[in-house]
C-alpha cells in the first residue's frame, strides 16, 4: 500500500481546512460544531427544525435494524484507504444512534494540516453487514491530494434523502465502512 505525500507547504495547504471550517460554523455556528466534536451536540438553534415532512415521506425513513446495536455510538476517524492503494489519515468522529448518523472529518497530509474536510448526515439502516446511508445534508469542500481530485465547496440539503449502499464490519472497537467505489473508511470507538 502506497503512503500518501503530501507535498507543497503547510501554509499553501491551509486556505482549504480554513474554508471548511468556515463554512461549517457558517452553517451549524460554531457551539454546535464543537459539541458535534466532542459528542455534545444539540439541535443547531441556526439551522432550527428540519422541514416539515410528510406522513408518506417519513414512513420512507429508514430504522436501523436491531443488528444494529453494535454499530450506535461514537467512533473517531483513523484513515480513508483508496481503492488506488493511497492511505490518509483522517481527524473528526462519526456518530450513530439508533437511527440516525452524522460525520464530521478532515483528511490530513503528511504533516497532519487538514487538507479536506466534510460534514455530512441523515438516517440509516443495516441489515446483516450492509449499511444504507441515507444523506439528508453535506457540505464538502478540499485540495487535491494523491488518489483525491480537488472539490469546491459543496453545501447539499436534500428535500428527499438519497441513498448510499455501503457495507460495514466491527472489529473489536475498529469500525470499518466499505464504499460501492472500493474505497473504506476506519474508526475507533469512543463511546
Amino acid at each position: 500500500m502506497r503512503r500518501a505525500n503530501g507535498g507543497g507547504n503547510a501554509n499553501e495547504r491551509r486556505p482549504a481546512a480554513r474554508r471548511v471550517v468556515a463554512a461549517a460554523t457558517a452553517i451549524v455556528g460554531a457551539g454546535w460544531l464543537v459539541g458535534l466534536a466532542t459528542g455534545a451536540a444539540t439541535a443547531s438553534p441556526r439551522l432550527g427544525s428540519p422541514p416539515a415532512r410528510s406522513p408518506q415521506a417519513e414512513a420512507g425513513t429508514p430504522r436501523a435494524e436491531a443488528g444494529a446495536a453494535d454499530i450506535v455510538g461514537a467512533w473517531e476517524a483513523q484513515s480513508y484507504l483508496l481503492s488506488s492503494g493511497e492511505e490518509h489519515n483522517l481527524a473528526g468522529k462519526i456518530f450513530f444512534t439508533a437511527s440516525h448518523w452524522q460525520v464530521v472529518f478532515f483528511v490530513l497530509d503528511d504533516e497532519g494540516a487538514a487538507r479536506r474536510g466534510s460534514a455530512e448526515g441523515g438516517a440509516y439502516a443495516t441489515e446483516g453487514e450492509r449499511l444504507t446511508f441515507m444523506h439528508r445534508f453535506n457540505l464538502s469542500v478540499g485540495e487535491a491530494l494523491p488518489g483525491l481530485p480537488a472539490d469546491d465547496l459543496r453545501m447539499v440539503v436534500h428535500d428527499t434523502m438519497t441513498s448510499e449502499a455501503a457495507r460495514f464490519a466491527i472489529d473489536d472497537d475498529t469500525l470499518t465502512l466499505f464504499f460501492p467505489s472500493g474505497n473504506a473508511m476506519r474508526f475507533r470507538r469512543t463511546s
